[in-house]
């Protein structure tokens, strides 16, 4: 299944400082680039642009990448960026 760009995953690793985004308590390294809203199928269809952009890009280290704590963006959120990244790309995927 499609996973981040290696742009995008530099950008967020770069933008982050290396360190896990999941909450200001946790200043371990970052491993891993984590897809907040997840990478599934059904969300693939949904938000072809936003599921891998940097606006749906969280990097964690591996236990709080196991934990999946901390999910900043809902469903209906989601939608705007979707259609935010439709206007800017030209990319209408309906």
């Amino acid at each position: 299944m499609k996973t981040f760009s290696p742009e995008t995953r530099e950008a967020m690793f770069l933008a982050g400082n290396g360190y896990c985004q999941c909450s200001k308590e946790c200043v371990k390294p970052a491993h891993d680039c984590d897809h907040i809203i997840p990478n599934t199928k059904p969300n693939n269809k949904l938000f072809p642009l936003f599921l891998h952009s940097p606006f749906n890009c969280m990097i964690r280290n591996r236990g709080c990448h196991e934990q999946k704590g901390m999910k900043p963006i809902t469903l209906s959120q989601a939608r705007v960026y979707e259609e935010y990244l439709e206007r800017i790309t030209g990319k209408d995927q309906t």
